[in-house]
């Protein structure tokens, strides 16, 4: 499995958050082949061949339009759509790039990709792949109302990367960015195990070099402004003068408004928005048959490893003497002595009980036990082998 690390070496992790993050494109060059275990021709043929696949999940671009579905999938006359080996073949032949989202979902190694990411960046992301076999583009010059990072696994690419012309642009916003008319900021070509990152609103289009290519796009949706601004209205639902009827002439309203969302507004206010988004990153499913159908119910000892399952992390918020956290549909209540142990806790890592034990008395112990038999119980968290 890669981490975010490897993915962008020879630069590093605490390079690119410092210096690339939010912040501007980054071109780095790595070794040829180094993608190769993420997904291969072959893996791309077989996925074609054996899931249904119809769009938008599946679709052809070529000179900036969609291809017609119907040059590539069976008629609908003849039950349910699917690939039409033939036309699709036409079509690729004839400079038609072909587009599959949400790779990670087809693909166990790109989904490992994908928690990697979670894991450095805090967000949640998805990945879509592009192959190319000839000289024309998929996509007219355009921006990406996300963050982009492009990891060519095989073959070359022509890039030409522009600034942006409306600074954080939205995918629904106010007004679109001014069409760019300035020199590209960077053009060259991505080669076999080079890296682009591209941040959110800056232009950019993507030429083939008439030989077979093969990407991946990782597009990463960390919180905006908006984004918490909308979270501290929802949270003030609960007072009962955010809910109050407005009339003419009410001017303490108004003050009354303003110190209500400036107590939400804070620094304080804003770690907490930000651990509760990152609690809420979409999950991968992480299923282990037939075991899961013995194990799950079995009980968890100092011996058993764990992982959370619905959620990327627990919530916790200070309840009482201890905290609670929502997961799998209910409110679950926790002593204070049991906080750190949970909150360690992921989606994407097993982490064995005996860790989780390390430092504790007996009596916490033997309450953290007991709590990851009820949690493990109710689908909270999956009792899987130890790592």
């Amino acid at each position: 499995m890669l981490d975010f690390d490897e993915v962008v070496a020879p630069l590093g992790q605490a390079a690119f958050l410092r210096e690339h993050w939010l912040k501007t494109f980054a071109h780095i060059r790595g070794t040829k082949g180094r993608f190769a275990g993420l997904l291969t021709w072959k893996d791309l043929s077989a996925i074609l061949e054996q899931h249904r696949l119809t769009p938008p999940r599946l679709k052809l671009f070529q000179d900036g339009s969609p291809v017609d579905p119907s040059r590539y999938l069976t008629s609908a006359a003849f039950g349910v759509p699917r690939i039409d080996a033939g036309g699709l073949a036409v079509c690729i032949a004839r400079g038609a790039t072909l587009i599959l989202d949400d790779a990670q979902e087809l693909a166990p190694s790109v989904r490992d990709l994908i928690e990697a990411f979670q894991l450095a960046l805090h967000t949640d992301a998805y990945i879509n792949l592009y192959a190319g076999w000839h000289g024309q583009n998929a996509f007219n010059l355009h921006w990406d109302p996300q963050e982009s990072m492009v990891l060519q696994l095989c073959g070359r690419k022509h890039w030409q990367v522009y600034g942006p012309t409306r600074p954080h642009p939205l995918k629904q916003d106010l007004e679109a960015p001014t069409p760019q008319t300035a020199p590209p900021v960077w053009e060259g070509i991505l080669e076999d195990g080079d890296v682009l990152y591209i941040p959110r609103g800056w232009w950019h289009f993507a030429t083939p070099l008439n030989e077979p290519s093969l990407h991946l796009t990782v597009s990463m949706t960390p919180p905006t402004g908006l984004d918490y601004m909308s979270w501290a209205i929802a949270r003030l639902r609960s007072h009962q003068d955010v809910r109050r009827s407005l009339q003419a002439g009410d001017a303490p309203m108004a003050g009354k408004l303003h110190k209500l969302l400036g107590e939400m507004l804070t620094p304080k206010g804003m770690k907490v928005f930000l651990s509760e988004w990152e609690a809420n990153i979409r999950p991968n499913p992480h299923i282990n048959l037939p075991d899961a159908a013995y194990r799950q119910l079995s009980p968890v000892t100092v011996r058993s490893a764990i992982r959370l399952a619905g959620l990327h992390r627990l919530f916790m918020v200070p309840h009482s003497d201890g905290f609670e956290f929502k997961a799998a549909g209910k409110m679950w209540q926790v002593p204070r002595s049991l906080e750190a142990a949970l909150a360690s806790l992921n989606n994407v890592q097993i982490h064995t009980v005996e860790a989780l034990c390390q430092g504790m008395t007996e009596q916490v112990r033997a309450d953290l036990i007991s709590s990851l038999n009820v949690l493990a119980q109710n689908g909270v968290v999956l009792v899987e082998h130890p790592a």
